[in-house]
């Protein structure tokens, strides 16, 4: 049995018969592809293209279930009851009645989160988690390992776009298929032009990190620090002015990047 750890999570369940539309058309995912056990990574953007909130995303049979740090939940909440308007559908804040739950292989009941490397998730009934420790730390630095930055742990709400975060590459985040979704135009646009020059990095360094700080080349910002775990963190990086073999510097120290293992992007090397 896989150690289960409990996170700083909540749920909110969408149901009714207007529940798929409502999220199809609001959420940066294609929520009518969602596959039995698994949970898609979703956006939902401003106007503007940036990340209000972002989360996991599941179904049981007819009920859609939103997987939100809980930071973000009651704003989430609020937003989607004004997107709601008068459709059949109705949303229910679950609370403290479910746990949400992380572990690195799975169980029977489990739901695979599809970003390389991120494990599985689980949902129980708040009486079932007393055996669950707290695994803020260990899916933080999971995270870390795999180039996968969240908010409002490494960003502030209404501060990235979809792209700055890499969901325009990881499995479903971003549908650029479907049709039109808040935000969809500047995601659009972006996605065509080519215009993504802000790209999360995976950063270590010998000496402990801190955030929130520049990092420099020549005394020249090419990039902020998000958030870190000792030697170790992630950065939101100018990869059209990081190059390959400069040096890289945070708080004086010396530091390396690397693009997450899923990404088709990299530092220059002109």
């Amino acid at each position: 049995m896989p150690t289960i750890f409990k996170l700083d999570r909540k749920l909110i369940s969408f149901s009714g018969k207007d529940a798929e539309k409502l999220l199809h058309d609001t959420l940066t995912a294609n929520v009518r592809a969602l596959e039995e056990k698994t949970c898609q990574w979703f956006a939902l953007l401003s106007p503007q293209g940036k990340i209000m909130f972002e989360g996991q995303i599941f179904r049981k049979e007819d009920t859609f279930y939103a997987d939100l740090d809980s930071a973000l939940v009651d704003d989430f909440f609020k937003r989607m009851r004004l997107y709601k308007m008068r459709a059949d559908v109705e949303m229910t804040q679950l609370g403290d009645e479910m746990v949400v739950g992380w572990s690195s292989e799975p169980t029977d009941d489990a739901f695979k989160d599809i970003r390389p490397g991120m494990g599985f998730r689980h949902y129980a009934p708040a009486e079932e988690f007393s055996s669950w420790a707290d695994g803020t730390s260990a899916y933080t630095q999971t995270r870390f390992e795999n180039g996968i930055a969240a908010c409002p742990a490494d960003f502030e709400p209404n501060s990235l776009f979809a792209h700055d975060i890499g969901m325009d590459l990881l499995p479903g985040a971003i549908d650029f298929k479907k049709g039109c979704y808040i935000g969809q135009e500047v995601v659009s646009r972006m996605q065509h032009r080519g215009t993504a020059r802000k790209r999360v990095m995976q950063v270590t360094a010998e000496q402990p990190l801190e955030a929130p700080t520049t990092i420099e080349v020549d005394e020249k910002k090419v990039g902020d620090m998000l958030n870190v775990s000792g030697t170790v963190g992630l950065a939101l990086v100018r990869t059209d002015k990081a190059k390959l073999g400069d040096t890289f510097l945070h708080g004086g120290q010396p530091i390396q990047l690397a693009a997450p293992n899923w990404a088709s992007y990299d530092l220059s090397d002109s």
